[in-house]
Protein backbone atom coordinates (compact mmCIF):
# COMPACT_ATOMS: atom_id res chain seq x y z
CA UNK A 1 0.00 0.00 0.00
CA UNK A 2 1.41 3.38 -1.00
CA UNK A 3 1.94 6.20 1.46
CA UNK A 4 -0.92 8.14 -0.14
CA UNK A 5 -3.23 5.12 0.24
CA UNK A 6 -2.26 4.90 3.92
CA UNK A 7 -3.10 8.58 4.47
CA UNK A 8 -6.50 8.08 2.83
CA UNK A 9 -7.17 4.91 4.85
CA UNK A 10 -6.27 6.45 8.23
CA UNK A 11 -7.95 9.78 7.48
CA UNK A 12 -11.18 7.94 6.71
CA UNK A 13 -10.79 5.71 9.79
CA UNK A 14 -9.92 8.69 12.02
CA UNK A 15 -13.01 10.57 10.93
CA UNK A 16 -15.16 7.46 11.57
CA UNK A 17 -13.63 7.24 15.06
CA UNK A 18 -14.65 10.84 15.72
CA UNK A 19 -11.24 12.47 15.53
CA UNK A 20 -10.93 15.93 14.07
CA UNK A 21 -8.59 18.86 13.64
CA UNK A 22 -5.05 18.69 15.00
CA UNK A 23 -5.84 15.43 16.88
CA UNK A 24 -6.89 13.80 13.59
CA UNK A 25 -3.79 15.09 11.76
CA UNK A 26 -1.42 13.86 14.50
CA UNK A 27 -3.18 10.50 14.75
CA UNK A 28 -3.07 9.99 10.94
CA UNK A 29 0.62 10.99 10.80
CA UNK A 30 1.48 8.55 13.61
CA UNK A 31 -0.46 5.69 12.01
CA UNK A 32 1.06 6.29 8.57
CA UNK A 33 4.56 6.54 10.07
CA UNK A 34 4.01 3.31 12.06
CA UNK A 35 2.75 1.48 8.96
CA UNK A 36 5.65 2.77 6.85
CA UNK A 37 8.15 1.69 9.50
CA UNK A 38 6.44 -1.69 9.77
CA UNK A 39 6.56 -2.04 5.98
CA UNK A 40 10.25 -1.07 5.96
CA UNK A 41 11.02 -3.66 8.63
CA UNK A 42 9.04 -6.27 6.68
CA UNK A 43 10.95 -5.44 3.50
CA UNK A 44 14.28 -5.63 5.37
CA UNK A 45 13.30 -9.00 6.88
CA UNK A 46 12.29 -10.30 3.47
CA UNK A 47 15.53 -9.09 1.88
CA UNK A 48 17.55 -10.62 4.71
CA UNK A 49 15.65 -13.90 4.35
CA UNK A 50 16.30 -13.89 0.59
CA UNK A 51 19.98 -13.08 1.17
CA UNK A 52 20.31 -15.90 3.70
CA UNK A 53 18.55 -18.28 1.30
CA UNK A 54 20.86 -17.27 -1.55
CA UNK A 55 23.91 -17.78 0.69
CA UNK A 56 22.59 -21.20 1.72
CA UNK A 57 22.05 -22.16 -1.92
CA UNK A 58 25.53 -20.93 -2.83
CA UNK A 59 27.08 -22.95 0.01
CA UNK A 60 25.14 -26.00 -1.14
CA UNK A 61 26.28 -25.52 -4.74
CA UNK A 62 29.88 -25.05 -3.55
CA UNK A 63 29.60 -28.21 -1.48
CA UNK A 64 28.35 -30.14 -4.53
CA UNK A 65 31.18 -28.71 -6.66
CA UNK A 66 33.71 -29.79 -4.04
CA UNK A 67 32.13 -33.24 -3.80
CA UNK A 68 32.33 -33.63 -7.60
CA UNK A 69 35.95 -32.49 -7.58
CA UNK A 70 36.78 -34.94 -4.80
CA UNK A 71 35.02 -37.75 -6.65
CA UNK A 72 36.91 -36.88 -9.82
CA UNK A 73 40.16 -36.84 -7.85
CA UNK A 74 39.37 -40.24 -6.29
CA UNK A 75 38.58 -41.67 -9.72
CA UNK A 76 41.82 -40.27 -11.15
CA UNK A 77 43.77 -41.71 -8.23
CA UNK A 78 42.09 -45.08 -8.69
CA UNK A 79 42.89 -45.07 -12.40
CA UNK A 80 46.51 -44.16 -11.63
CA UNK A 81 46.67 -46.97 -9.07
CA UNK A 82 45.27 -49.42 -11.63
CA UNK A 83 47.77 -48.27 -14.27
CA UNK A 84 50.61 -48.71 -11.80
CA UNK A 85 49.30 -52.10 -10.80
CA UNK A 86 49.06 -53.18 -14.44
CA UNK A 87 52.60 -51.94 -15.05
CA UNK A 88 53.86 -53.85 -12.02
CA UNK A 89 52.07 -56.97 -13.22
CA UNK A 90 53.57 -56.55 -16.69
CA UNK A 91 57.05 -56.19 -15.17
CA UNK A 92 56.53 -59.29 -13.01
CA UNK A 93 55.42 -61.26 -16.05
CA UNK A 94 58.43 -60.05 -18.04
CA UNK A 95 60.75 -61.01 -15.21
CA UNK A 96 59.12 -64.41 -14.95
CA UNK A 97 59.40 -64.97 -18.69
CA UNK A 98 63.05 -63.86 -18.61
CA UNK A 99 63.71 -66.18 -15.66
CA UNK A 100 62.08 -69.10 -17.46
CA UNK A 101 63.98 -68.34 -20.66
CA UNK A 102 67.27 -68.16 -18.75
CA UNK A 103 66.40 -71.36 -16.96
CA UNK A 104 65.70 -73.12 -20.27
CA UNK A 105 68.95 -71.78 -21.71
CA UNK A 106 70.87 -73.04 -18.70
CA UNK A 107 69.12 -76.39 -18.93
CA UNK A 108 69.98 -76.56 -22.62
CA UNK A 109 73.61 -75.71 -21.87
CA UNK A 110 73.76 -78.43 -19.20
CA UNK A 111 72.30 -80.93 -21.60
CA UNK A 112 74.79 -79.91 -24.29
CA UNK A 113 77.70 -80.32 -21.84
CA UNK A 114 76.42 -83.69 -20.78
CA UNK A 115 76.21 -84.75 -24.41
CA UNK A 116 79.74 -83.45 -25.03
CA UNK A 117 81.06 -85.28 -22.00
CA UNK A 118 79.66 -88.56 -23.15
Amino acid sequence: MSELDLYAKYLDLGVKLGRSGKDLATWVEDKVRQDMERNDRQIKRERKREEVEMQREEREMQKHREEREMQKHREEMEMQRQREEMEMQRQREEMEMRRQREEREMQNQREEREVELK
